[in-house]
């Protein structure tokens, strides 16, 4: 089983708790992450990530990060679409539904029983399809990213200053100014390692 990501996990990522100027180990990771077999998305998904700032991390992923519809996808796809009909979802909510990159990413899970990991809620309303919704009723697991960084065990560790991952652009520090890792490593002197 393999992490197919929303495109809403690396948008809040970006634009919250991993910004690519203060944390670039979560964009490493993912990519190493994807290198080890773990962690993928689809095609419809990178086609939605158009922001200027993770567009260029979007474009180094190697081709096979963003996952294309194959034969069984469709096949997903098409019982995907009959249940939210059977649901009774507005016309305009199945419509945008299909179109949208969600139901590429549940159809690929559904093919291939991979999880989803999104940061999209469940709601009762009959106006929009969820992805925690269809996910539960075809038995795909759905998940937020903080359980896939555990289950994958991320490990987010501050030091010193590291290459960021290609494409990025980061603020330029003020090399006067002490950083909160300088401040780590001067405590860290500080910090006894025995018993006297």
């Amino acid at each position: 089983m393999a992490y197919l990501l929303d495109a809403n996990v690396l948008i809040e990522a970006k634009n919250q708790h991993y910004g690519m100027d203060f944390c670039p180990a979560f964009w490493r990771w993912l990519s190493d992450s994807h290198a080890d077999g773990q962690v993928f998305s689809v095609v419809e998904v990178r086609d939605e990530l158009t922001d200027p700032e993770i567009s260029p991390w979007v474009a180094v992923q190697s081709p096979g990060f963003f996952l294309p519809t194959d034969p069984e996808v469709v096949g997903a796809r098409h019982s995907i679409e009959l249940w939210a009909r059977d649901m009774q979802f507005t016309r305009e909510a199945v419509r945008g539904f299909m179109k949208s990159a969600d139901s590429a990413l549940i159809a690929f899970a559904v093919a291939h029983g991979h999880a989803v990991v999104t940061m999209e809620r469940s709601s009762g309303s009959k106006r929009k399809v969820k992805i925690p919704d269809v996910c539960k009723d075809f038995n795909v697991r759905c998940i937020k990213p903080y359980i896939m960084l555990r289950e994958l065990r991320a490990r987010f560790v501050l030091g010193p200053l590291h290459e960021p991952y290609e494409g990025a652009t980061l603020a330029r520090v003020d090399p006067d100014v002490q950083t909160a890792a300088d401040s780590q490593e001067s405590l860290l002197c500080w910090i006894p390692t025995g018993t006297a």
